[in-house]
């Protein structure tokens, strides 16, 4: 079976553009942790994302936490109507639209040393006997320099987009995100960070799963990465109300700026403001 006949659900992903050193430790950190956590109950794990079905799967996961959590960075974009069906308990179609978008993410970072983090544990009635927990993407320093190409972002990022949000919106949505990575990539720079760091892109954990270390069980493994590497890691908070001290400070996350959305025409949830945060390496200390 060739690979264009394959069903999409087991079709494999393009090779992941990252810097060879840091893949192999990468995995070697990964195995060493799942291998430590085997005797856990639920034997919990974190694999890299290797099918579009896995993809797909994290996309779903990671819009239905969003809109759970009522995250402003997602849900501002969508309709006022989508929005105020979502905070009334209907969620179903905010989360299709905003799973739509991720989906399309996703594959568009492997072009620039993307990859998507699943986390994952025993569960009798989860298909092939696991549940996805947790998933996350992660940008690495790519193995070659590049970017998207413009037939993936017309073939599929504009459908994407005008799909979950219509023209105008998906225009919007668009400025949004270029202006919030400009305002971190510049805070980076005028602090004197490196442009070479690992940027922890988005993540989360199934509600019902929180307070189970899935997060840390997704951030260790980079976190052994950027202290190995001596590299510097970053993120943007969406959710600093509930994220920041929670969760980020606990990895020694620290802010160092925000960028903040006003309200428009078409941001649906009003100003809101992301933290830009990044974690400083602690290299090891060799054994005497």
């Amino acid at each position: 079976m060739s690979i264009s006949s394959m069903p999409e659900k087991s079709r494999p992903l393009r090779p992941l553009n990252v810097e060879p050193a840091l893949l192999r430790s990468l995995h070697d950190h990964i195995e060493a942790l799942n291998a430590a956590d085997a005797a856990l109950p639920g034997r919990p794990a974190v694999e890299i994302a290797s099918t579009r079905a896995q993809v797909a799967s994290a996309a779903r996961l990671m819009a239905q936490a969003f809109v759970h959590n009522q995250d402003k960075g997602w849900l501002a974009w969508l309709p006022p109507s989508e929005v105020a069906r979502a905070r009334s308990g209907d969620t179903r179609r905010a989360q299709e639209k905003i799973a739509r978008v991720i989906d399309y993410l996703c594959a568009a970072s492997a072009f620039e040393g993307g990859l998507v983090l699943l986390e994952s544990a025993d569960a009798s009635d989860a298909p092939g006997g696991r549940e996805i927990r947790g998933a996350s993407l992660w940008g690495l320093p790519a193995a070659a320099p590049g970017t998207e190409p413009w037939w993936h972002l017309a073939a599929f990022g504009a459908p994407a987009a005008l799909r979950s949000y219509g023209l105008l919106r998906a225009a919007a949505a668009a400025g949004a995100a270029n202006a919030l990575v400009r305002a971190s990539e510049e805070t980076m720079q005028r602090l004197g960070f490196p442009a070479r760091c690992i940027y922890a892109q988005m993540g989360c954990v199934r509600p019902a799963h929180q307070g189970q270390r899935v997060s840390r069980r997704m951030f260790e493994p980079f976190r052994l990465l950027a202290d190995s590497f001596d590299l510097v890691y970053r993120l943007e908070s969406s959710s600093p109300e509930t994220n920041d001290q929670r969760v980020f400070s606990n990895f020694r996350f620290e802010k160092i700026g925000e960028h903040r959305f006003g309200a428009s025409r078409f941001n649906s949830v009003g100003s809101y403001t992301i933290n830009l945060m990044v974690r400083r390496p602690r290299p090891e200390v060799p054994c005497p």
